[in-house]
């Protein structure tokens, strides 16, 4: 027989070895390229994300304050009883501005912290004041008021408004706006507006640079 081998044999071609993979990592290149890039996201992102904070602000405060004139007319129906809003705001960008409600016709005292004075804000004995303490926390006022100071009662067979403070259907009663800077550089604005007949409606300002949505337009 010959030489050659059969399949069970040796084989003469050298054996396959195997593929060596080679371990890559980062250089330091690509990850300063990876850092800048994520400064630049999170510096296009910080404004907006400002903006999201600052309109949950003006809806919580806007909606709180038309949420305590609403009640005070259902409660002056239901009690059959005359119910009096009042406010009070120094004027200026100041953050101590305050508005109440209280039973009867003789305003109440929004500043009056102590309940067990007569002038508290309080309906059947229940704490009836807002500050802007309660929705942010911050020295630059953001609620209007127009005018500084007054108020107004509902009278209790239809909750319509009596005893009103001169001024106060003159467009706007309340206004927020965000923090960005003063007058047209302000970024958005909602208003609180009031009708004789007691119904409060907000309304986003269509003068800023951007609208809120979910608010009809200002006219």
């Amino acid at each position: 027989m010959g030489s050659s081998r059969t399949a069970f044999g040796h084989s003469s071609t050298p054996p396959i070895s195997p593929t060596v993979f080679k371990k890559k990592g980062f250089t330091l290149i690509e990850l300063l390229i990876v850092l800048v890039i994520v400064a630049i996201g999170v510096a296009l992102a910080t404004p907006t994300f400002r903006s999201v904070i600052e309109k949950r602000h003006l809806t919580s405060a806007m909606e709180e304050v038309a949420s305590l004139i609403t009640f005070a007319q259902g409660e002056a129906i239901k009690a059959d009883n005359e119910v009096t809003v009042s406010w009070h705001s120094p004027g200026g960008h100041n953050a101590n501005w305050c508005i109440g409600a209280t039973d009867g016709a003789a305003a109440c005292d929004c500043t009056e912290t102590d309940v067990t004075q007569s002038d508290f804000c309080a309906i059947d004995g229940q704490p009836q004041r807002l500050t802007q303490a309660d929705f942010v926390d911050m020295n630059f006022e953001f609620m209007h008021m127009n005018p500084n100071n007054g108020s107004f009662t509902f009278e209790p067979v239809r909750g319509t408004m009596i005893n009103v403070t001169s001024g106060v259907f003159n467009n706007y009663l309340f206004y927020v706006h965000s923090n960005e800077g003063s007058g047209s550089s302000r970024e958005f604005e909602l208003q609180l507006r009031v009708r004789p007949t007691g119904r409060v409606y907000l309304c986003t300002a269509t003068d800023r640079k951007r609208i809120v949505g979910g608010f009809t337009k200002c006219s």
